[in-house]
């Protein structure tokens, strides 16, 4: 089983899609971003390359199996060795974030967050139970532990103030509130006792780089390294030496023609051929980029390989497709799965597609967390900044009428499907979000229920469509 993917905002610009893989086979991820009309968005202006290493992180971690921690912690044998002490806390540590990432989801689509809240108090106080309880002996552990614990305990406080930040917090039943006023107070006592006060000081921003450092530093041991091949290098290298043979041998012909013209040599036979050769720079670049795109058409960009940080043992592959389309040559699903704001058929879209095999021997020891974190700083710098100004008349007993003056922010909606497979089944899966942006950073980002077909309907379909589909997404 794979879970939805759930997402949550990181920073004014940033997007983070989150889920668990647990299947071994080839897992599908499709994403298609529509860009608004009003957005100048091309290849000139964010090639796809550019868009795949600075506006998409692709990331996974390895977070054990359900119960195995348990397993691990009674294995002395193994639970105290360097570096599968560190592996396996990341990994139950991983898991707990995960959980709570997933709660924090629930609580947005949900009016009664009480049962919610409660699951996220109970798993948090197990957690903070099992972690303490254990006592390494090396120094480096007890190093790693703290950070750990340090990490922990900002961690969750931070869930459940947000939490208290609710309206609906204070409708909550009065001896869950209680309880969670106790778990932060023994949270803050706890600090004092293990001398963690020095961690928690420091302005907001300190504070948080200072936690987001722990936090990398603690994935370090199962986050998977990627290794990053580009394809298509031999293609173009063909396509240049095919071309320029080309482009050369009509320039000879046409040189020997001008030749046995005009014997003389003159000014005007010099800029002929100087013409002659400014003509085929000008146009071997663009025929070489033409020609390699449509023979590289449907073709994956990247070979990734994902190994482990310590050992480099691989434990997944990936392939990624990036491109810019139009409308309308998208698959008819993909491209009224928005509804009515999907009615110009000159709008772009980027699609970014990424197909993950992860070996089965990983499966059976580890979950693998995929996460994708999409940054829109870039698409935000193209939203030109608006100086409209609204003016408001309002009146005032005392000194009669006053004008307000409220300036405007331009903003734009996004709307970012993700459609997703899973190894074992012919019918795939659909998320929609629509995303406000502005020139400042996403403005607001709202859940919605795309129009795609059920299961049964995608079952009913006939084999002439289902080619024809593949062949489209191609």
């Amino acid at each position: 089983m794979v879970d939805k993917w759930s997402t949550r905002r990181k920073g004014d610009y940033e997007l983070r899609l989150t889920r668990t893989v647990n299947t071994p086979g080839r897992h599908s991820v499709e994403l298609y971003l529509f860009i608004p009309p009003e957005t100048t968005l091309s290849a000139r202006t964010l090639s796809e390359q550019q868009f795949f290493f600075g506006s998409v992180a692709h990331s996974f971690g390895l977070m054990g199996l359900q119960g195995g921690d348990r397993a691990v912690k009674n294995d002395e044998s193994f639970a105290l060795l360097s570096p599968y002490f560190e592996i396996a806390n990341s990994s139950w540590l991983l898991r707990y974030k995960a959980s709570m990432g997933r709660l924090r989801g629930q609580l947005n689509n949900t009016d009664t967050p009480g049962e919610t809240i409660a699951r996220a108090l109970r798993l948090s106080q197990a957690f903070a139970q099992r972690m303490r309880e254990t006592q390494p002996s090396r120094d480096r552990q007890k190093r790693y532990l703290r950070q750990m614990d340090i990490y922990f305990s900002w961690f969750a406080e931070q869930f459940f103030l947000e939490c208290m930040t609710r309206d609906s917090f204070s409708e909550l039943d009065e001896a869950l509130r209680q309880s969670i006023t106790d778990f932060l107070q023994q949270e803050r006592t706890h600090r004092k006792e293990q001398d963690y006060l020095r961690d928690f000081q420091g302005t907001p921003t300190a504070l948080w780089n200072r936690m987001s450092l722990y936090d990398r530093l603690l994935e370090y041991p199962i986050s998977l390294r990627p290794k990053v091949a580009e394809l298509g290098s031999g293609t173009r290298k063909l396509v240049k030496a095919a071309t320029t043979m080309f482009i050369m041998s009509i320039l000879t012909y046409m040189l020997f023609n001008v030749r046995n013209a005009s014997e003389t040599l003159s000014i005007t036979l010099l800029l002929v051929i100087a013409l002659m050769y400014g003509v085929r720079d000008m146009v071997r670049e663009d025929m070489i980029n033409v020609i390699t795109r449509r023979l590289r058409r449907g073709k994956p960009r990247w070979r990734i390989r994902l190994r482990m940080p310590y050992t480099r043992q691989q434990v997944a592959r990936q392939l990624v497709w990036v491109d810019y389309r139009n409308l309308s040559d998208l698959p008819q699903v993909v491209a009224s799965a928005i509804g009515r704001s999907a009615n110009n058929d000159d709008a772009q879209v980027i699609c970014y597609r990424s197909l993950l095999k992860p070996d089965k021997d990983t499966l059976e020891h580890d979950e693998i967390r995929e996460r994708i974190t999409l940054d829109f700083e870039a698409l935000c710098e193209m939203i030109k900044v608006s100086r409209d100004r609204l003016y408001v008349c309002e009146e005032d007993e005392e000194f009669g009428l006053s004008v307000q003056v409220h300036p405007i922010e331009r903003q734009q909606d996004f709307h970012l499907l993700l459609v997703s497979e899973q190894p074992g089944q012919d019918h795939s899966l659909a998320q929609l979000w629509r995303l406000r942006l502005g020139n400042s950073g996403i403005v607001q980002s709202k859940n919605k229920d795309p129009a795609w077909p059920s299961p049964e309907e995608q079952m009913k379909r006939s084999w002439w469509d289902r080619i024809t589909a593949v062949f489209k997404k191609n």
